[in-house]
This record gives C-alpha cells, structure tokens and sequence, in this order.
C-alpha cells in the first residue's frame, strides 16, 4: 500500500477516556501515523479530527495498531503510534489523493 510522508498537520484525538493531540506525519489509503506524547494503547477505537489545507474538516475513525512504546530498545523515534483506518470520510479519499498527485 502507498504511503506518504507529509508537512506536519494537527489533529485532535479521542481514544475511549484518553484526550489529545498530535501531528499527522505520514498516511496510506489504509491508515496513518500519528506523532503525539500522548499513546493510546493498541486496540483500542480512535477518532481522529484535522482540517486539510483547504479548511475542510476531516473525521477519520480506527484502531490503534502499534505505538513507539512497542520498539524494542534504544530506537530513537518520536513518540507516536500508527492507526488502522475502519472508515474514511470522502474528505479524507480527496486529501489522500491530492497527496499523492503533489
């Protein structure tokens, strides 16, 4: 599956109780990483809320399949985790493809 790395964009998260924000770092059709201190655990149910470079809101909803917490050692990585995407919103499709025509 393609995947891109792109510019920073903040999102705002809901993981069951669990609160926060981070900066979407990379996407695929399929998912997307998130860079945040804030982890949720994986498996867990995540709503995901940005706004692409137009202004248009995007609400993705997933699951939580990994997190830097789960690399073994001294991997250096940012905090973040990486998402499974259950359904996407059509905004989401268009951003998805504009990346990939950039």
């Amino acid at each position: 599956m393609l995947s891109r790395a792109i510019p920073s964009i903040r999102a705002a998260f809901e993981a069951g109780e669990l609160r926060g924000v981070g900066h979407v770092k990379n996407v695929s059709k399929g998912g997307l990483f998130l860079r945040s201190d804030i982890l949720p655990q994986p498996g867990s149910e995540i709503r995901i809320l940005f706004h692409d470079r137009r202004g248009d809101k995007i609400e993705l909803h997933g699951c939580v399949r990994w997190t830097t917490a789960q690399l073994a050692g001294e991997h250096g990585a940012r905090p973040g985790f990486g998402v499974q995407l259950l359904e996407a919103d059509p905004a989401f499709r268009a951003f998805y493809e504009e990346i990939l025509t950039r």
